[in-house]
């Protein structure tokens, strides 16, 4: 890598000092030391008491002596403090029950402290979440994983018990987080409310999983074509190679209930395995009579192209499955399979590929579809019966192309997901006034809103109402609108806003094109002046303002006060606004705009605020890449 003097460095970490000698012998290698007893305790105490209680002394004192021992206990080691810390946080605030952990946990001192101390944990488990934990075993080594998706496959696997007032997924979403809060499991990123968008397992649980799992039969890992022999007797298996030369599987036990691929599924045939429940990641070129004798499936989880050229095959396959309760095919290629689909009295999960163009799927009768939650990237069909609505009661997410329907039918479908939490709607163009007022305000459970214009040039201007928007949003996305108005004062009312971005045209023109470049400001025709006023935006911590024609922005002190992350581009002749001096909590910020003496004005942003960061498009992501499911 070329040294070019500004400090950027690559670090390689590993746990084998072998695999360190091997990458560079000419230098000597930096052992990560285990903490000293001081910052063992602080870290102990930081997982296991997160109010941060004082009990060094007084009536505590008996507690605060029985942490310095937990924390003596793990010789230093931060994943073991964590862990254990975050198993204490789950006991009762009082010296028997610390003391009684003490006294039942194993401490010989062979050296594998952390690995005792993690099983600890696991043992301490309810026996639900030990088998949902144990599924990490599944995924590759810090392998990122979506967390509604690893919900569902919860579900589909019966791993999840029935609780009163709350679905199957809620369950699944709550045990997930409970790992989380015990460390077990880390969220490597949330959604705006809070829950967890994506998840990972460090490499020392997740080696702890795979024994588990492995030990009950409950799982195992194949690495290599020879693991197969191995897996005589396990009901799930998860294959983590690609061996295009072999077809894998010729040792599976046909009593194997789950199969997950990490590779190259294209040379199983599934057919040999009659009980299937789950298939997921199934990549390639597969043949759909490989698994048309797996007819109790709950789960299929499809990544292939082949689906467009057999659809009326592919169809009359689905259709014939009474069981299927997720279906996803947001990775496939496929057309309108409206005529088979809706038939699955049992399905809770529908995602389909919004790249696919000509897709109308719409049911025949919604009345049957009372399981149904997730419906993403669907076109309306004019055979759908709005009136069967009211029987669709689950439905949490909607995500769906409504151009070509009247504003008056937009309004009866809207009027009848009055549980959803998650909608997507994108039209040629969407009249927010028209649709939105007299219904959103009535969505009490709406959390993310995300409208998107396919024409922004035929769009006339959007002007916000105080009766537009549903009062509880968490999420705001706006794509393809022209600002007729500030949008701010209706906006920074919203108390529960996190994030909001705001796309105008795909392209605005460069202002200083026109001019020859001789003037820095561009034009101000038709330019919008913009305010946030103090006390706005309570709780908005991102905030995105793209292709938009901006002249000014006033911030005022006080208003935005919890913003971390903030992106405009392409929003020229837009000034620099002093106010984003006033952000205190900022820690993230882009700046890309056609101006070029502004970039000094940023330039000093940065220099006023050395911990501020460049937030980049690629950690933001692009609006089309929205992770509803």
């Amino acid at each position: 890598m070329p040294d070019t003097k500004n400090g950027s460095r690559i670090l390689i970490t590993t746990r084998f000092a072998n695999v360190a000698k091997r990458a560079d012998t000419t230098y000597d290698h930096y052992e990560l030391p285990v903490l000293d007893d001081k910052h063992s305790l602080e870290l102990f105490l930081k997982k296991a008491i997160p109010k941060r209680h004082k009990f060094s002394d007084g009536p505590n004192a008996e507690l605060y002596s029985l942490a310095k021992e937990f924390a003596a206990k793990c010789k230093g080691l931060p994943l073991a403090l964590v862990v254990l810390g975050s198993l204490l946080s789950t006991r009762a605030y009082n010296f028997h029950a610390w003391n009684d952990l003490l006294q039942t946990m194993s401490w010989k001192d062979d050296g594998s402290e952390c690995i005792k101390i993690i099983a600890t944990s696991y043992d301490n488990l309810p026996f639900a979440k030990k088998l949902c934990f144990l599924y990490f075993a599944a995924f590759p080594e810090d392998k990122k994983i979506e967390a509604k998706l690893l919900q569902r496959l919860w579900v589909a696997e019966r791993l999840i018990p029935q609780e009163e007032r709350r679905t199957l997924e809620e369950t699944a979403a709550c045990f997930l987080e409970d790992l989380v809060q015990r460390s077990m499991v880390q969220a490597s990123e949330r959604f705006p409310d809070g829950s967890v968008k994506y998840c990972l397992v460090h490499d020392v649980l997740r080696d702890l999983a795979v024994q588990k799992a492995k030990e009950i039969n409950f799982l195992m890992v194949c690495s290599k074509p020879d693991d197969w022999k191995y897996c005589t007797k396990a009901r799930r298996v998860a294959i983590h190679y690609s061996d295009v030369n072999e077809p894998i599987g010729n040792y599976a036990s046909p009593n194997v209930r789950s199969l997950l691929f990490f590779g190259d599924s294209s040379k199983l045939d599934f057919s040999k395995y009659k009980v299937l429940r789950v298939l997921g990641n199934i990549e390639g070129e597969v043949k759909l009579q490989s698994f048309k004798g797996s007819p109790h499936l709950r789960y299929l989880q499809l990544k292939t192209p082949w689906i467009r050229h057999n659809e009326p095959e592919f169809g009359k396959w689905v259709k014939s499955m009474n069981y299927l309760e997720t279906l996803d095919l947001r990775s496939s290629r496929h057309g309108d399979l409206s005529r088979w689909i809706w038939h699955v009295k049992s399905v809770r999960h529908v995602l389909l590929s919004h790249i696919t163009s000509g897709m109308t799927p719409g049911p025949a009768t919604w009345g049957d579809l009372t399981n149904l939650q997730t419906l993403t990237d669907v076109k309306y069909n004019e055979s759908w019966e709005t009136s069967e609505l009211p029987n669709i009661t689950e439905l949490r997410e909607l995500g769906i192309d409504i151009d070509g329907i009247p504003e008056k039918e937009v309004k009866i479908l809207l009027g009848k997901l009055k549980h959803v939490v998650y909608l997507k709607m994108e039209r040629n163009i969407i009249d927010l006034e028209k649709i939105g007022t007299g219904f959103f305000p009535f969505y009490e459970n709406l959390k993310s809103l995300v409208l998107i214009n396919n024409r922004p040039k035929e769009m006339f201007p959007l002007v916000l109402g105080n009766d537009m928007l549903p009062p509880h949003l968490i999420e705001l996305k706006l794509k393809g609108y022209k600002l007729g108005s500030d949008p701010m004062p209706v906006l920074e009312k919203l108390g529960s806003l996190n994030t909001l971005q705001i796309y105008g045209a795909s392209k605005v023109e460069n202002p200083l094109a026109t001019q020859n470049n001789t003037s820095d400001m561009g034009s101000t025709r038709n330019a919008l002046r913009i305010q946030c006023s103090a006390g706005g935006f309570v709780l908005l911590e991102e905030l995105v303002l793209e292709s938009l024609m901006l002249e000014e922005w006033k911030i005022e002190m006080g208003a935005m006060p919890k913003l971390k992350r903030l992106s405009v581009m392409n929003c020229a002749p837009l000034r620099v606004p002093p106010g984003l001096i006033h952000l205190d909590n900022l820690q993230y910020l882009n700046w890309a705009t056609y101006t070029r003496t502004y970039l000094g004005a940023i330039s000093n942003i940065f220099e006023q605020r050395p911990n501020l960061r460049n937030w980049s498009r690629d950690q933001f992501g692009d609006f089309v890449s929205i992770d509803s499911a």
